[in-house]
């Protein structure tokens, strides 16, 4: 029988070694959420990434007004036909069609968290709204110009080859379809290098992109009215590293923690560190797929 701690031993075994982490990056994904998703689903429930905020919001109200904003960025409307790409456990879908009455399918690569997804999305009566399909995000299994548009909330950096996903997105994009989202990145500087890969090795991520690799992606893959930033320009990232820091002050000891656990707080130490120095930030990206010629 394999236990907890085999387990996080085989997965650490695994995202040492950059080269494994791109070439079995499906597998590396799968092992990374069946290891990790309590722990995601009792510490943040169906919103699985770090919000941006304005003054005075919680957590709660920052994490829904970050993704109502983003919906609304995009322009979605009752009558926008939505793919959220690596859509997790469905609370971002959920809150996007709840609050413009778009219809929005999300695709994921794990099997599991698409069940979860579907349950969040019963619970919430939207289910006539929301639907999931496992899918990896470099082979879509839809028609080619059928979205109206598209976006991803900090889940591209698990995906290995990320240009390719650019490319998948913009043949089921219509023309002129927004393509947006956050999505977690590295500065370009060679020191960031050491706290990017503590990152990847941590959170079982293929590698960070930069700000002009994301750019330069969007831009190969046929996309126009490129924009890229580092996400400061849509609010303060800061709360969620204060956040993080209290909660790893409140565990024992590193060497106390089961190994999973340590995995688990090295990685949140390993972000707290990426941010403060810059090394680390929640990039932001909007774009459109270009229109047909004439």
């Amino acid at each position: 029988m394999t236990t907890e701690t085999d387990a996080t031993a085989r997965f650490q075994a695994l995202t040492a070694d950059p080269r494994r982490r791109r070439d079995e990056s499906t597998a590396m994904v799968e092992q990374y959420f069946t290891l990790t998703g309590d722990l995601y689903r009792e510490s943040w429930g169906p919103h699985q990434h770090f919000p941006c905020y304005l003054p005075g919001q919680s957590r709660e109200e920052a994490t829904e007004a970050h993704v109502r904003d983003l919906a609304d960025r995009a322009g979605l409307t009752a009558g926008s036909y939505v793919l959220d790409l690596c859509s997790g456990v469905g609370g971002p879908a959920c809150t996007v069609a709840a609050h413009t009455g778009a219809r929005v399918v999300g695709a994921d690569l794990v099997a599991a968290r698409v069940r979860e997804a579907e349950d969040n999305a019963r619970k919430r009566e939207l289910d006539d709204k929301v639907s999931f399909r496992v899918a990896d995000a470099t082979a879509l299994p839809f028609d080619d110009a059928v979205f109206t548009a598209a976006y991803s909330i900090q889940a591209l950096c698990h995906v290995a080859d990320k240009p390719r996903a650019h490319r998948e997105v913009a043949r089921v994009l219509r023309p002129g379809g927004v393509w947006t989202g956050y999505d977690w990145m590295r500065a370009a500087a060679a020191e960031a290098d050491g706290i990017a890969e503590d990152i990847c090795r941590a959170h079982g991520l293929p590698a960070l992109a930069t700000v002009d690799e994301l750019r330069q992606d969007l831009t190969a893959a046929g996309f126009t009215d490129v924009h890229v930033s580092d996400g400061r320009d849509v609010g303060d990232w800061s709360p969620n590293w204060a956040q993080l820091e209290e909660l790893v002050a409140q565990l024992p000891p590193r060497d106390e923690l089961p190994p999973l656990l340590r995995m688990m707080t090295d990685g949140a130490r390993a972000l707290c560190t990426g941010a403060r120095s810059g090394a680390f930030f929640i990039g932001h990206w909007h774009a459109r797929r270009a229109e047909e010629g004439p």
